[in-house]
């Protein structure tokens, strides 16, 4: 490996050697840019009182000896197993921890550096450098993570583990188990021993743990060392004796809580006490969240009915959040959360105000901060507090005094049951409308960071009066039965134990070991924290906030035993009885595994896993340039080993689709990773993993770089992955927007990708989701109304280019081939009654936003003119395009009373319909013109006569209007324009025929060498046909010369189908002419039957069974004749061959189905599974039943994407067979009583399985734990087969049988 091909080096490290001390003099930011590189860095300086020497210790461990000779026994003994004391300096210890850890160190007192290649080590936070710019202070520099905000320790994964954990996940627990397990072999092999802490541990999004092997010491340097937090008993204790006030006691409950001053969505929470309509009185109901108060209980009721079931979404939004401290907030975080618009009016301008009009609760703020009521912004008045205080101080001292006032003291503990206690269990909860939305909500993306912290399972003791005589009153002894303030705690008991032979071999094997464990305290007691983090993940709903205390810890074992797995909990014994024999600590993470039962699976995907992460870890340290070939070439590795977890990462899809969208967030890996990953991950991620990727893979599709993605072998592969509704409503319209592209080159891949769709999902799907897309992004093309030339000021009528008219001509060519492809059909139907439509909407509400749409209505036509025939082009000319289109926009534009955006942009649209009505004269010819288009040209002509007179020496001016007159005063070039290319072409004798006063003319016709007459030449395109001379119509080509025209006769009004006329459906039945027309009505109508088909000719016997392979072009089928074949999709031949014969079978085949790695399983009786690409066999399995009767495989079902269903026909159970390890994994009985299976169809990925039985029971059960959630005894017959309608639901009368 060349040193210059990476970004950090040697010479990288001399120049930060040479910036330091400029730095630290300045150290007003905890980052440092050198070049290219981003380095973030904590600073810490000595002081003299601080004793480092047991964290030194742990960091600069000697090797563990597992071998010790007597004397040593004997000498470790006499010293009592204290450690030596350390005599060197402070920069000495910090450069053998450098040493030892392969991490760079810069020492400037003595100007010497020594570098250090970058070792990743999967689960440690990496650091570059460790530096010391004076003899009592110290540096320690990371490598800037570009996502930190996405990093979380984790206490806040743990405390909201019923989200990231969810029921406890064993899997979950496994995995994150065997990261402890990996680190603490990490840190051993380099003979560290840290003591481990949650504090300390970060979690990634693919919930990966890093471990910051510095955090501990820095904490102590900068005497930052956390206060002994209080048991959350005792504090209730102190609360309820009145040792603490109300607002001492619910800080304390937010802060264990995890709830942070200053986060949005986390914020802590305190409850509003009064109305504010009075000084003494007011006060609110504490029995009920300012929620149920502000909504009332029908709609908390109507909202559970909804799903999921909730009452409460949360108690502080960030809307609330953001209103409460609207004053001191900028005006960028008030539009970014509350709305974007700024109308300071909109806020709560009082107090009273905003307690009636917010559902949220209350923040500490406003019973602490005067200053929230002085606003930052000129246009916001200040938060008013009652008349009956004088100041923002006086009423915080107020509003305290209210907080803490008898009548929330002795109810404030019913609000604490509501937010904190024991009503936001599940079932409590719904019976006091209290259940909230982050307990019930699914498929959450990504970790939760916020949301309610449940501390008390029990109800919270209320608050002793202030006459309370306990001599009177037995509520110390209600205390007690709750479980709060007990201050004896039961001891343990000492056993003596018997004494024992000292000379035994046991007992002197037992000594060393003690002596051994003196000898190595450190690493004993890091194998002793992290059991704690262990415990801590598995009993994480039962700490109630309180992290690192091993006493809590302890005690929560015992009370929550019956919670712990049965391998933990062997484990943990060790944390319990301390006096046990405790592993050697070089086998400590090998015990653990096999002490644990970790699976395989886990193990083998952490392993591959962990390449992964350190690979990503080492590209985005800025260690390697972005872009390089040696960063192609980590790129080219992650990517590798991600697509390996993928393979393996069975129910830790969590790991691999946060990995997989950090690629798909980076510039340098997103199209690769997508390229290459896209095929496994449809194959091996479940649905709602799958669900995930969307909005990455949408933003992704929408970026301008990414031509690849936009190619349809991709684009089949997102399809087959997601489904056709679900890639028709979200991928579909970015690729359509990605055909009015600036990019070229994506804009040509778009198209060629768009009109590969439209063949392939037919007329229907095509109107519906693809042409009606393109109709309405031709509008973008316009936006700004921008010229192709400098001036943007048009000055010729015919000679008006816009900077849009060349990408809107992409998806007229786009319009055209639909149109060649599918018939004039889609003209008629939806494209010009989509003209009329945004005319008519214009004409009811003229906006900004529809005038570019007025530009493209007229392309649209155009488009039009040039794809009809001629016989169609007549039959809508007059009707349609020239009233509903021409005249229609004609009277708009010379209307005043229409307010366009600016007159040039009046003058533009106005040119662009005078070039439209050019080239429909051109079309239709001089005749045709005066018959069926005359109605525009007169609006034109007399709008010019009656804005412009003559004087008699033939010169122009404006005439003279009344006030009342609302015509649009056409600039005068406009008019020369158009006068003069009209006569030139028809003639002034021609022309005159539309103007009410001819003499007008006369002054744009006189400078004119020669007038044509008016049946003089024409120039056309085209000359006209001969079988429509009678019409004199120029022969454009129509565009659909592909398909045959109507016999029958011209039809010249339009139908309720928007323009359907039979005469005019091209190579489109009648029926199918109606669904298009249905589709663009807005019916959900998907319908693919437009496929041509053809025979599938080859089997000897009757079909049994048909099933499609995932790639949507190949089917298998199953026959009498005991094969299966695979067959090709390709509509273009008559008559298809089969492609390849599976013919092992030696019986009829009775079923056939396909997993999800496209192998094929068929049953004769005997299952077999094959691969038909490898054409070869993955397994042969027969029943092999205990009672010795085998019986005939007669039905299979999948269940998951690897998991296959299967009954047989002498039992009356089902059997699970796993692709992944190639036999059966179980047998779930169907029915306790009589009866063998006849029929199975499942649902839900083997959630919800129905087996009908040949009795007339049907039996549905659940294939994750094989229990039977309904029985039906329906009748006595002979069931033969089963489907489901609705399997949402436990109930028989959602099934079908027969």
């Amino acid at each position: 490996m060349i040193e210059e091909e990476f970004e950090w080096n040697e010479s990288n490290l001399n120049l930060l050697s040479n910036i330091l001390p400029k730095w630290i003099a300045e150290n007003t930011k905890n980052h440092l840019k050198l070049g290219k590189i981003e380095l973030e860095a904590k600073v810490r300086w000595l002081k003299d009182d601080f004793d480092l020497d047991q964290e030194f210790e742990r960091l600069l461990n000697t090797s563990f000896d597992p071998l010790m000779d007597y004397e040593e026994h004997q000498r470790v003994k006499e010293s009592g197993g204290s450690p030596k004391k350390n005599n060197l300096d402070w920069i000495s210890k910090w450069k053998k921890i450098a040493e030892k850890l392969s991490i760079s160190h810069i020492d400037k007192t003595s100007n010497t550096s020594s570098f250090q290649r970058v070792q990743i080590l999967p689960n440690v936070v990496p650091v570059l450098v460790i530096a010391h710019t004076t003899p009592d202070n110290l540096i320690i520099i990371y490598g800037k993570r570009r996502n930190s905000k996405e990093e979380i320790d984790l206490q806040t994964v743990l405390r909201h583990s019923y989200s990231n954990i969810p029921d406890g996940s064993l899997q979950t627990i496994h995995f994150l188990t065997k990261n402890l397990l990996d680190l603490y072999s990490q840190l051993f092999s380099r003979q560290v021993a840290p003591d481990f802490k949650t504090k300390y541990i970060r979690c990634l999004p693919s919930l990966w743990l890093q471990y910051d092997i510095f955090g501990s010491i820095l904490d102590k340097i900068q005497d930052k060392q956390e206060v002994e937090q209080i048991p959350l008993d005792e504090a209730t204790s102190n609360w309820v004796h009145r040792k603490w006030d109300n607002y001492q006691y619910l800080t304390y409950l937010n802060q264990i809580t995890g709830r942070v001053r200053g986060e949005v969505h986390n914020h802590p929470i305190f409850p509003w006490v009064c109305d504010f309509s009075s000084q003494n009185s007011g006060f609110r109901p504490l029995n009920r969240t300012k929620y149920r108060l502000c909504k009332g209980d029908d709609q908390l009721r109507e909202m559970f009915s909804r799903e999921p079931s909730h009452h409460v979404p949360e108690l502080l939004s960030d809307i609330g959040y953001m209103v409460y401290r609207a004053r001191v907030e900028s005006k960028e975080n008030l539009c970014r959360h509350v709305r974007r618009k700024w109308v300071p009016e909109e806020y709560p301008s009082t107090m009273s105000r905003m307690f009636q009009w917010t559902p949220d609760e209350c923040i500490p703020e406003f019973y602490d901060d005067p200053s929230i009521f002085k606003s930052r912004h000129q246009d916001m008045s200040d938060l008013r507090y009652p008349d009956f205080v004088s100041s923002s101080e006086e009423f915080i001292n107020w509003h305290r005094k209210m907080l803490e006032t008898e009548e929330v003291s002795m109810n404030l503990h019913r609000w604490i049951d509501l937010v904190f206690g024991f009503n936001l269990s599940i079932e409590e909860s719904k019976n006091a409308l209290n259940l909230h939305l982050c307990f019930v909500e699914k498929n959450r993306r990504g970790l939760r960071t916020n949301g309610m912290v449940q501390l008390f399972h029990r109800p919270h003791p209320s608050r002793i009066p202030l006459n309370y005589n306990p001599k009177l009153d037995g509520y110390h002894l209600q205390m007690e039965s709750f479980g709060y303030g007990m201050e004896t705690q039961e001891k343990e008991k000492q056993v003596k134990e018997p004494e024992e032979d000292e000379d035994s071999h046991f007992n002197i094997f037992q000594k060393i070991k003690k002596v051994r464990r003196l000898r190595h305290k450190t690493y004993f007691s890091s194998m002793v924290s992290l059991m704690e983090v262990m415990a801590q993940i598995v009993l994480a709903p039962h700490l109630s906030g309180r992290f690192d205390d091993p006493e809590h810890i302890r005690q929560c074992i015992r009370l929550y035993t019956y919670r712990i797995p049965i391998n933990y909990r062997k484990l943990f014994d060790f944390l319990l009885n301390p006096n046990q024999d405790f592993p050697d600590c070089d086998e400590f993470a090998f015990f653990v595994s096999i002490r644990l039962n970790i699976p395989t699976t886990i193990s083998s995907f952490t392993e591959e896993f962990a390449k992964c992460v350190s690979l990503h870890l080492l590209r985005k340290l800025d260690v390697v340039p972005s872009f390089s070939k040696r960063s192609q070439l980590v790129l080219l590795k992650e990517v590798e080993s991600l697509k390996k977890s993928i393979r393996l990462c069975d129910h830790m899809e969590l790991c691999v689709v946060a990995a997989f969208q950090q690629l798909l967030e980076d510039e340098e890996s997103c199209i690769q990773s997508v390229h290459r990953l896209m095929p496994v991950i449809t194959r091996s991620l479940s649905q709602s993993a799958l669900e995930d990727l969307i909005n990455p893979m949408i933003e992704l599709i929408q970026c301008e770089t990414s031509v690849k993605l936009l190619d349809r072998r991709f684009l089949m592969h997102v399809s087959i992955c997601y489904g056709t509704h679900t890639f028709l409503d979200l991928f579909l319209p970015p690729i359509v927007e990605a055909c009015a592209s600036m990019n070229c080159d994506r804009s040509v891949v778009a198209k060629e990708s768009i009109m590969w769709l439209a063949k392939r999902y037919g007329p229907v799907i095509c109107a519906k989701f693809i042409s009606s897309n393109l109709l309405r992004i031709m509008a973008s093309c316009y936006e700004g109304f921008e010229m192709s030339e400098f001036d943007q000021e048009p000055r010729s009528v015919f000679g008006t280019v816009l900077q849009g008219d060349e990408t809107c001509s992409r998806i007229e060519n786009l319009l055209s081939e639909i149109v060649l492809t599918y018939s004039v059909t889609f003209i008629t139907v939806q494209f010009l009654p989509f003209c009329v439509d945004l005319i008519e909407q214009f004409h009811k509400r003229p906006s900004t936003q529809l005038e570019p749409g007025l530009v493209s209505v007229f392309r649209i036509v155009e488009l039009s003119i040039r794809s009809m025939s001629d016989h169609q082009l007549m039959n809508y000319l007059e009707e349609f395009i020239i009233q509903k289109v021409i005249y229609r926009v004609l009277t708009i534009l010379l209307d005043v009373s229409f307010q366009f955006s600016s007159a040039r942009v009046r003058n533009i649209i106005l040119c662009k319909v005078c070039q439209l009505l050019h080239s429909i004269t051109q079309k239709i010819g001089t005749e045709n013109t005066r018959i069926y288009a005359s109605q525009p040209f007169k609006l034109i002509f007399s709008t010019f006569s009656e804005i412009y007179e003559t004087n008699e020496e033939l010169r122009i001016n404006i005439r003279q209007r009344s006030p009342e007159n609302t015509l649009f005063e056409v600039p005068l070039w406009m008019v020369e324009d158009v006068v003069d290319k009209f006569a030139k072409q028809w003639g002034v004798p021609f022309l005159s025929s539309f103007c009410d006063d001819p003499a007008f003319l006369i002054p744009f016709v006189s400078n004119t060498s020669s007038a044509a007459s008016p049946n003089s030449a024409i120039p056309m395109a085209h000359s006209p046909p001969a079988s429509f001379t009678a019409y004199s119509l120029g022969s454009m080509s129509s565009g659909n010369r592909l398909f045959s025209l109507s016999a029958s006769s011209p039809v010249n009004s339009v139908n309720s189908l928007g323009g359907l006329s039979l005469c005019d459906s091209g190579s489109l039945s009648a029926v199918w002419c109606a669904r298009v027309s249905a589709a663009v009505c807005g019916v959900d109508n998907y319908r693919f039957d437009h496929l041509s088909l053809c025979n599938f000719t080859g089997h000897q016997e009757r079909i049994r069974k048909l099933a499609a392979i995932s790639n949507e072009n190949s089917f298998v089928s199953a026959s009498s004749d005991k094969t299966v074949k695979l067959w090709s999709i390709k509509p273009e031949l008559d008559e298809i061959g089969c492609q390849w014969t599976y013919s092992n079978h030696t019986r009829p085949i009775h079923d056939v189905t396909i997993l999800a790695d496209n192998s094929i399983a068929s049953t004769d009786g005997v299952l077999h599974v094959w691969d038909p690409f490898r054409t070869t066999l993955l397994a042969q399995m027969e029943w092999d039943s205990k009672e010795g009767s085998g019986g005939n495989i007669m039905r299979i079902e999948n269940v998951d994407r690897h998991i296959l269903s299967a009954i047989c026909s002498l039992h009356s159970s089902v059997k699970l067979f796993d692709s992944r390890v190639g036999g059966w994994t179980c047998e779930l009985k169907v029915s306790p009583g009589p009866g063998l299976t006849r029929a199975l169809t499942v649902r839900d990925n083997g959630n919800k399985m129905a087996v009908a039985l040949s009795n007339g029971t049907l039996a549905i059960l659940d294939a994750r734990n094989g229990k039977i959630n309904a029985l039906a005894q329906t009748n006595s017959t002979h069931t033969v087969s089963v489907c489901h309608r609705f399997l949402s639901e436990f109930r028989p009368r959602n099934i079908i049988w027969s």
